[in-house]
């Protein structure tokens, strides 16, 4: 069974509706009803997750990026070989 809704909205997000329906290539109702349908809650909190997932590797790479500094600054240049050595296995470490 059908049931009506009368919503009142601004102009400009009015207008904004009208055009990611006309994008879509659907009536105004249809694409409320699709954005209804989506999950858009799980979505959210998946989108959360990845943030923070993002945020941990950042803290991981900036805390990789000042050890590397610090072996940088404490080596002479006859240790290059080395560093290398650790740079190389440290960029293998973050493909994975």
């Amino acid at each position: 069974m059908k049931k009506n809704l009368s919503i009142r909205l601004e102009e400009e997000d009015y207008l904004l509706l009208e055009q990611q329906a006309k994008i879509m290539g659907v009536t105004k109702n249809e694409f409320i009803r699709i954005l209804i349908r989506k999950n858009m809650v799980g979505d959210i909190q998946e989108l959360n997750q990845n943030l923070k997932d993002i945020f941990k590797l950042k803290i991981s790479i900036g805390n990789n990026l000042n050890q590397i500094a610090k072996k940088c600054n404490s080596k002479t240049i006859s240790d290059f070989k080395e560093i290398q050595k650790e740079l190389d296995e440290l960029w293998q470490s973050l493909k994975r």
